[in-house]
């Protein structure tokens, strides 16, 4: 614990705090989180969190944050390295829609954070949108996708990543307590409905 105060006091508390509070959420939900249990599950004292974030909102809207930036990492690594637009939408949907069975008390906070939320939506989606958009371009240069309107097949491609994503996380009958793999397998079955829906081949 000694070594671990010491780094503290160079500065790394707050990291230590976030990521610590990142875990509980993740594990135990946001109903586990207090400043109090923080502090505990740190080793700091009662008051160090205090410091850092100034209440509990704060924090939360920390974790949020930082949830919402690893949802981001993980949809541009879906998306690395595939060898066409069909192969890359279906891998960031499938990213997408595990990032929610894998961590849905951190999914349900990011939706429920205005302030995140509201980002994540506007800036991060209009980043996403813009990329799908590139994809289907890219698709039907390539004779992959048919000549449709391009937003309209993004808005339907949202639609349905979002959609299964908002299932899981609320509990939805049909796909509750879902795993990774199940999450895998629907997001990829409902993609390839998709795409037969819009004629892709």
């Amino acid at each position: 614990m000694s070594s671990a105060r010491k780094s503290y006091h160079h500065g790394n508390l707050r990291d230590a705090l976030l990521e610590t509070a990142f875990g509980l959420v993740d594990s135990e939900g946001v109903e586990a989180l207090s400043m109090r249990a923080l502090a505990r599950a740190t080793g700091v004292s009662s008051a160090a969190p205090f410091r850092h974030f100034a209440d509990k909102q704060r924090l939360l809207e920390a974790v949020a944050e930082k949830a919402s930036s690893d949802l981001r990492k993980r949809l541009d690594e879906a998306a690395d390295d595939r060898d066409d637009a069909l192969t890359q939408f279906r891998a960031m949907t499938v990213a997408y829609v595990r990032f929610a069975a894998e961590h849905t008390h951190l999914f349900r906070l990011v939706q429920s954070t205005p302030s995140v939320s509201g980002a994540f939506l506007g800036e991060v989606n209009d980043e996403r949108r813009l990329k799908l958009i590139a994809l289907i371009y890219e698709g039907q240069n390539a004779g992959l996708i048919p000549d449709a309107d391009p937003e309209l097949i993004a808005l339907s491609g949202e639609a349905l990543t979002h959609g299964l994503a908002r299932m899981i996380v609320d509990g939805h009958p049909r796909v509750r307590d879902l795993s990774s793999a199940d999450a895998r397998k629907l997001a990829l079955a409902a993609t390839q409905l998709l795409q037969r829906g819009i004629g892709l081949s």
